[in-house]
């Protein structure tokens, strides 16, 4: 078999080096060559995004298009392409989505599945919870979100916003994961001065060391836990740390009637006037729960331009015994997003099941059939959850990224389509989505997670859960 060299191009680039010195210098034989040039060939993949031509998908609304990703963009949508693509992707009898947005997550908490439940919230937290929480390290919380991002792959989700401590093991998963995320450092200091440096501390050293990926697929936020667990001067800081970094805020808010009493007793003003009477309040803040607004608050958040996270699962499941003004807050204009919360509140990532609960839970507390329809549900759970984080997704319209997804349009559950809105919230599940797509790569397919080892996490997280459940 002959010898050969490689011919370089004259231009210097640093993508070929140091193929360039080994290729010029040193004669390979045909086999050694080809096999330098699959390394090449793969390394370059990992580097520089593909394209991808997703063929006779059904849209949303009904009609079939091909669609085109380049990079991470969604480049063309038409009844037929017939553009080259690297990948192409066979789509006759498959739904194509926007991936869905988990706005509020506390991902690592499912090793805790199952571990409290049907307890009341104080006992929940100060018996089970915190408890298991403080032997939790940081390699029990990589692989604790790990598994969150395998079972928010298989169930539909591009995106999360995570909420929790060991923010750098987080801020790994989600990279390692392949999903799109916003990671943050939970600060809370309940009153105490030297806590607060300390977190304080904590939130800026992981800012510095994430901060210059704000324009990519993992991102930073700052977290300040909930009013009545900061102080006001906590609260502060936090604003100005988003300020500096110009990162959103993200933070729980009037979860349960005992947090507004409390601030009340404290503060003589209800968790909304509270925020808004700091500057807290902007288009920036991510509010996580809201549950019990005044209609005057509410129009203080329509106001500043604040979105919401509902999260109607976890409340029901922690018996909050309110339900959040979702119909007053659209009224209002406020932008409402949905999360799952964390797994040991839900006990599920999946967010299918929260779109049909935020709308069936309106319909019958209200007596209204018509409240929060399945559009709107739809709409929570993808642009109104990009337009909450700041992304540039959540609809399938050239230009958007392209984190999509693909559902089995055969399944029983999902026919006959007489509307697909219909079917994707008040019937569709988990099981149905065969496909993903996040930032122009493909993560999952043909229900086979591409990004990661799912089976070497499953066993990591089951050793995890157990050590920390029965240590």
């Amino acid at each position: 078999m002959p010898d050969f060299t490689l011919t370089l191009p004259a231009t210097p680039n640093p993508f070929f080096f140091p193929f360039s010195i080994l290729l010029s210098s040193v004669p390979l034989l045909g086999v050694s060559a080809l096999l330098a040039l699959a390394l090449f060939k793969n390394l370059r993949n990992k580097t520089n995004h593909m394209s991808i031509l997703i063929k006779g998908a059904t849209l949303p609304e009904g009609k079939q298009s091909d669609i085109l990703l380049e990079g991470n963009k969604i480049s063309k949508i038409a009844p037929s392409l017939a553009e080259p693509a690297d990948e192409k992707i066979d789509a006759k009898g498959k739904l194509l989505l926007p991936g869905f947005i988990n706005t509020h997550a506390h991902s690592a908490m499912s090793l805790l599945r199952g571990f409290a439940d049907d307890m009341s919230l104080k006992r929940w937290l100060e018996t089970k919870i915190w408890p298991a929480e403080k032997k939790m390290s940081e390699t029990d919380v990589y692989w604790g979100t790990m598994l969150a991002a395998a079972e928010m792959i298989r169930s539909g989700t591009t995106c999360f916003s995570d909420m929790y401590f060991h923010p750098d093991s987080v801020h790994k998963a989600a990279t390692d994961s392949g999903m799109r995320a916003m990671v943050g450092y939970s600060v809370l200091d309940l009153g105490d001065s030297a806590k607060r440096k300390s977190e304080l501390a904590l939130s800026e050293s992981f800012l510095k060391k994430h901060s210059k990926a704000k324009q990519g697929r993992v991102f930073v936020s700052v977290q300040p836990h909930a009013p009545n667990t900061c102080s006001k001067e906590l609260l502060i800081a936090s604003l100005e740390q988003a300020k500096n970094y110009n990162a959103k805020l993200h933070i729980h808010l009037s979860e349960t009637r005992r947090e507004v009493f409390e601030l009340l007793q404290k503060t003589k003003m209800r968790p909304v006037d509270y925020l808004a009477s700091l500057g807290f309040l902007s288009p920036n803040v991510i509010l996580a729960h809201c549950v019990w607004l005044t209609k005057q608050e509410i129009k203080v958040l329509a106001h500043h331009g604040a979105s919401v996270s509902h999260n109607p699962v976890s409340n029901m499941k922690l018996a909050s015994g309110g339900v959040a003004p979702i119909p007053e807050m659209l009224e209002s204009g406020v932008n409402v997003a949905l999360g799952t919360d964390g797994a040991a509140s839900n006990n599920s990532l999946s967010m299918f099941e929260v779109m049909k609960t935020a709308s069936l839970l309106q319909k019958n507390m209200r007596w209204d059939e018509q409240s929060i329809n399945a559009q709107q549900s739809f709409d929570f759970a993808t642009r109104n959850g990009a337009k909450a984080l700041g992304i540039d997704a959540g609809e399938i319209k050239e230009g958007k990224l392209a984190d999509l997804i693909l559902l089995d349009l055969n399944a029983p559950n999902m026919l006959p389509a007489h509307s697909l809105i219909s079917n994707i919230v008040y019937s569709a599940h988990a099981g149905n989505v065969t496909d993903s797509i996040i930032d122009g790569k493909i993560v999952m397919r043909n229900r086979k997670v591409l990004a990661f080892d799912e089976e070497k996490v499953l066993e990591e997280a089951k050793k995890a859960a157990q050590r920390i459940a029965y240590s």
